[in-house]
């Protein structure tokens, strides 16, 4: 166990030949620049010096602007916009026309050539050599996500594919569903609904060593998106049933002795996603409308407890997930976790004393920094313990409120959930990754076939 840092397999760099021609291109573009704008700077020094600070403030803010969240990003746009404007007025009124043309335009080519050759591939779990289910049972929820099984014809495609289909009405039984299936012979078990309904069905086939399907129709579909699926179009995840599926390997949580495949949230956090308008809220998210709903002073009455770190008690804030979500520092856009397979929980913990700490966390948080402050911490572990005062634990499982006798175990079971998804999915969601001084290094070790050192 140890604080959570960059996982450096946690996305695929692009290092194979069209990753490589790119970075090659990137920096032979980079190196035409330099040496135009030092054939310019000794027939026009002041137009061209002049010229390639507006191109580099043009650049950087755009990069920033792109590349990064919270209020940076709008600082970024602010300096894209005077670089142009900077640099348009240069060359409306110089007389070096075609350098500091050439210039600009060989330092926006090689910018975005290297951007594209330091983007990231999503992750993908290696395949597991599986046979194709042959009795697969899912159960519909005809209600989630605003009636998508009848939407997307779900039902139709699912029979088509060789399913036995049980619809989930109001009254029934979601477990005593899943249970008389298994009994019946089912080989994989899925569902379309929301996460509490993947969490427990992927209880049940952990039970009985199955495989199981999500489809993603629920209203956030939080699980799904992590699984690299397609959430506008649910039928896509069908295709996993068949021959153009693929069985992998994914860490379970577990609190006590119910699964969960997102996160427990515990204090005001469990609070705030019970609230309508924050029912979707990231953890950071969560922070900055911790005023709203706590004070300072308020005291949670748990003790956070976990092998290699000190005690936490009284934290405001409590986020345990299923493997680590992204930090700022990651390509992967903030709310989502890059991998299900690191074998890790990812643990959020906020504990605050006073208004100035909060307001410290708060401007970290929208600011999309890497939040240093003594009343916040984050690491990495497979177990944690949390003991309520009063004896009761009451946490969001997967969004959904439940109340454990005090202590509560929270665990990760790695490798355990076999999951089955289509070949052709979209994969995680990655953003664009951070542009630094080190750039021409970077690509250089692409070129040579390293990978990225920031990532490896």
């Amino acid at each position: 166990m140890g604080p959570r840092t960059n996982d450096p397999t946690t996305d695929e760099i692009r290092t194979g030949t069209g990753g490589r021609a790119i970075a090659f291109v990137a920096l032979l573009a980079m190196a035409a620049t330099v040496v135009i704008g030092l054939l310019g700077l000794i027939l026009h020094p002041l137009i061209i010096a002049l010229s390639s600070v507006g191109v580099v403030v043009l650049v950087a803010g755009a990069i920033v602007l792109v590349t990064t969240p919270g209020g940076r990003r709008f600082a970024g746009g602010i300096a894209a916009a005077a670089g142009a404007v900077a640099w348009i007025w240069i060359l409306v009124d110089g007389d070096a026309f075609l350098f500091t043309l050439a210039i600009a335009l060989g330092t926006a080519l090689s910018t975005v050539l290297a951007l594209l050759a330091l983007r990231p591939r999503p992750y993908r779990p290696a395949p597991q050599h599986a046979p194709t289910p042959s009795r697969p049972f899912l159960l519909l929820n005809p209600r989630s996500g605003g009636g998508k099984v009848e939407k997307f014809e779900l039902d139709a495609k699912a029979r088509a594919m060789g399913a036995d289909v049980s619809y989930l009405e109001e009254g029934t039984d979601a477990e005593t569903e899943l249970r008389k299936a298994v009994k019946g012979g089912a080989d994989l078990l899925g569902a379309a609904g929301g996460d509490g309904t993947q969490a427990l069905v992927a209880q049940i086939a952990v039970e009985h060593d199955l495989p199981i399907v999500c489809i993603p129709a629920g209203t956030r579909n939080h699980f799904a998106l992590d699984l690299g699926l397609d959430r506008k179009d649910p039928r896509r995840a069908l295709d996993a049933l068949g021959d153009e599926g693929e069985e992998i390997l994914i860490d379970l949580g577990w609190a006590e002795d119910r699964a969960f495949v997102n996160n427990v949230s515990l204090g005001a956090y469990a609070e705030i996603i019970a609230r309508p308008e924050y029912r979707d809220a990231k953890f950071t998210t969560a922070m900055t409308v911790l005023p709203d709903v706590t004070e300072p002073s308020a005291r949670s009455g748990f003790i956070v407890e976990a092998d290699g770190q000190p005690p936490v008690e009284d934290p405001q804030l409590v986020q345990v997930a299923n493997n680590p979500y992204a930090g700022p520092r990651d390509p992967a856009p903030a709310g989502t976790r890059p991998r299900l397979d690191t074998g890790t929980l990812g643990i959020d913990v906020v504990a605050y004393t006073n208004p100035t700490e909060l307001g410290d966390l708060v401007a970290q948080a929208l600011a999309g920094r890497t939040i240093r402050s003594k009343a916040y911490r984050s690491w990495t572990g497979q177990r944690i313990k949390i003991t309520s005062r009063d004896g009761v634990v009451r946490a969001g499982v997967d969004g959904e409120a439940r109340e454990f006798p005090s202590p509560l175990e929270i665990s990760i079971a790695p490798a355990t959930l076999r999951v089955r998804v289509p070949k052709d999915r979209p994969g995680p969601k990655v953003g664009w990754a951070r542009v630094d001084r080190r750039i021409v290094a970077r690509l250089w070790a692409i070129l040579l076939g390293r990978g990225d050192p920031e990532r490896t």
